[in-house]
């Protein structure tokens, strides 16, 4: 029954109302075929009675006829002889019918064989009686035969449904209460829990046997945590990332600088930070308009993009300004990596970058390094700006390190 539940893929509850409906229409099928054969029967047993008890009034129409004969005239005599003779070829036919083991049958009575008559009428009597008797034990045993035949029909079917509902109960209750439990260790602002969840059910699914409903239920789970995890990821990246350049947003830059930060007081590293503003962009605009702006900001963000390392966080700080964090990098490397940058992006042909002030579109870059040049996150924002305000101030298209400004560090700021 097992394989069969597992490879046609049937459902328990399925099985359990087919055995049902199949136990129904064999009960009723038995049930019917006993009523006519215990109908036949039972006409059979009517019939031996019948026979018996017109063997007995035929019996005492013979003694009649054996003790009166000398008393009655010969038309009476003929008559009665009609009425045995009837009687008597009557019961031929009834034993044939109701006892056919019975061999043979008596003559008709005569004066002179009346006595042997007798005796044959009475030992078909005891036989007919006998047949009869059995006749009605047989009845009786087979009575008490089809009993117990529905009896152990009923009881195997119950044991089969029972079987069935608890074969049901243990791939499908027990699995279900242990989806609800798993469930309900979803926390839905750990988009992690949600695929380790699916994990686990996709690992209880290989591993245990279920049901096909609850396969199909954690399947269906499954993919719901599919597309809630990609979902998620999409509104992820939406959340991160600013819509215009494909870079990540102030906010998704703010909370890594934060982090990066602290990881570094702790571990006593370093973080620099790079921030970018292009240089004389509100006369670009202004000559080529704010789509051809819009261009160029897409242009640098993808150059930025690909300069960066895969630990570095790119961003749009706003504007016209973009941001580098550089976890765990010292100051020298930082500004090795930000002069590269701004070499490439001088080459970088723009439309209609010749009208710039320069000839070309450059970009201006300030840098300061926790902790050298900043106690904390926010005042390292300000110090790399000023070192970006420095760099312009110097005539644009360099690089400037706040270290080179010469000044003491900032304390003291609100965070």
């Amino acid at each position: 029954m097992k394989r069969l539940l597992n490879t046609k893929k049937i459902s328990p509850l399925l099985v359990i109302i087919m055995t049902g409906a199949i136990g129904i229409l064999l009960v009723s099928a038995g049930t019917a075929g006993f009523i006519v054969f215990q109908g036949q029967f039972l006409d059979k047993v009517e019939k031996q009675q019948q026979t018996y008890f017109n063997l007995v009034d035929f019996r005492d129409k013979v003694i009649d006829y054996g003790e009166k004969s000398l008393e009655k005239s010969m038309p009476e005599k003929a008559k009665e002889m009609e009425v045995l003779q009837f009687m008597h070829d009557r019961l031929t036919s009834e034993m044939g019918d109701a006892c056919p083991r019975q061999d043979q049958f008596f003559p008709i009575p005569s004066s002179g064989n009346s006595k042997l008559i007798l005796l044959q009428m009475q030992t078909a009597i005891d036989q007919v009686r006998a047949e009869s008797r059995t006749a009605a034990e047989e009845l009786v045993f087979f009575n008490q035969i089809f009993l117990f035949i529905i009896l152990g029909l009923l009881l195997s079917l119950n044991i089969a449904a029972g079987w069935l509902l608890h074969y049901n109960y243990r791939l499908t209750l027990i699995p279900l209460a242990q989806l609800a439990r798993r469930l309900k260790h979803v926390n839905r602002d750990i988009p992690e829990s949600i695929h380790d969840t699916a994990e686990e059910m996709k690992k209880d699914l290989k591993e245990a046997l279920h049901s096909p409903d609850i396969t199909q239920i954690s399947q269906s789970i499954m993919s719901f945590c599919g597309d809630i995890e990609a979902k998620n990821k999409k509104l992820d990246e939406i959340f991160i990332t600013d819509e215009k350049t494909g870079l990540f947003n102030y906010r998704h830059f703010k909370e890594h600088l934060i982090i990066d930060v602290e990881r570094a007081k702790r571990f006593r590293t370093s973080v620099s930070l790079a921030m970018i503003d292009i240089d004389h962009f509100k006369l670009y605009n202004d000559a080529n308009g704010h789509i051809a702006g819009d261009r160029v900001l897409e242009v640098l963000a993808d150059i930025i993009r690909k300069q960066s390392r895969a630990s570095d966080i790119p961003s749009r700080f706003g504007g016209e300004e973009f941001a580098i964090l550089f976890p765990n990098t010292d100051a020298r490397t930082a500004g090795e990596i930000s002069d590269r940058l701004r070499k490439i992006i001088s080459a970088e042909p723009f439309p209609h970058d010749q009208n710039q002030p320069t000839g070309r579109l450059t970009v201006s870059i300030g840098i300061a390094t926790f902790p050298d040049d900043a106690p904390d996150w926010y005042t390292l924002i300000n110090n790399a700006d000023r070192a970006l305000y420095k760099a312009k101030a110097n005539g644009r298209n360099s690089v400037v390190a706040f270290h080179e400004l010469g000044n003491q560090l900032s304390t003291g700021n609100e965070t």
